[in-house]
């Protein structure tokens, strides 16, 4: 059985990243909010910061997001920023 959720982060122009992760860590409006598996329904404002995904196996990548909103909902999140730059921020989705 695979774990972690999935976790899309989107653009008004792109889709920067789609795919399963263990977990994710995005700057909220009231500071940094760590989300894992099975994690509550939530929809949050993102501020500018830091955004970090760990995949499954354990890799780590970081964007920088500057704003937009969070939402976590059954086994899936989104985050849907401004704007992302970045490690694989130029690199297609998946």
């Amino acid at each position: 059985m695979a774990t972690g959720f999935e976790l899309a982060v989107l653009t008004p122009e792109r889709a920067v990243f789609e795919g399963r992760v263990e977990y994710v860590q995005v700057p909220g409006t009231e500071g940094y909010l760590g989300v894992l598996a099975g994690h509550a329904a939530l929809v949050t404002e993102l501020a500018a910061g830091t955004l970090t995904v760990r995949k499954p196996g354990g890799d780590e990548v970081q964007w920088q997001v500057s704003g937009g909103f969070f939402d976590v909902a059954a086994d899936r999140a989104t985050v849907l920023a401004d704007s992302v730059s970045g490690d694989e921020a130029e690199e297609p989705a998946g």
